[in-house]
């Protein structure tokens, strides 16, 4: 009986345990998981051996992903943005790769929203569109984006912007700068697409 009676309470007991320990952890400002550094190989991938040309003009879209992706097909290393304007589309990081930019490299996203396609996201429960991000990816490991350079996003062109808000000059301003216009002239649009996705009644974020 007694036998019995330890057998049951050592259960018992262990299955508390297992309980507590099985509890997921909580993290908080001042208790944060710790992230693992990633490691990458030396091997450096410098976007000119791709025909980047940092003028400012040049849309480098192609050199800069063809870069990271023979990187990452290699094994893994480097992709070096070299100081000067570089403009480019969307980049896609893929694993093992560090974007590195140096000192002096400026990195400037396309302001032609038409180079970033339309994809299918969500917005508080509801089925939203929105263009592409400037740098994508995704299940990706041993990542990194680093350096001294600047990355500008262009974001002043991401949105729709109404007439109303804008002044008459402000208004021929926004205009004057590309995009697309509403059937009734009174919303621009960052582009076609852009604009095809709200009138189907896809928000946008």
């Amino acid at each position: 009986m007694k036998s019995t009676f330890l057998t049951s309470l050592i259960l018992a007991v262990s299955s508390l345990v297992y309980g507590q320990s099985a509890k997921p952890k909580t993290f908080s400002w001042n208790n944060l998981p710790v992230i693992n550094r990633p490691v990458f190989k030396k091997d450096t991938f410098n976007i000119v051996q791709y025909r980047a040309v940092a003028d400012g003009i040049y849309l480098n879209t192609d050199a800069i992903n063809n870069a990271i992706a023979d990187c990452s097909k290699k094994g893994g290393g480097v992709v070096l943005i070299p100081a000067g304007l570089w403009l480019s589309g969307p980049i896609y990081l893929k694993s093992g790769v560090n974007l590195h930019l140096k000192q002096g490299a400026h990195l400037v996203f396309t302001t032609d929203k038409s180079k970033y396609k339309i994809v299918e996201g969500d917005y508080e429960g509801k089925s939203a569109a929105r263009n592409e991000s400037p740098i994508n990816g995704k299940d990706l490991q041993n990542i990194a984006i680093t350096g001294k350079g600047v990355i500008d996003g262009s974001g002043d062109v991401w949105r729709a912007v109404g007439q109303g808000p804008l002044t008459a000059s402000q208004w021929k301003e926004k205009v004057a700068s590309g995009g697309v216009l509403s059937d009734d002239g009174k919303t621009w649009y960052p582009s076609e697409q852009f604009k095809q996705a709200q009138v189907k009644g896809k928000s946008m974020l």
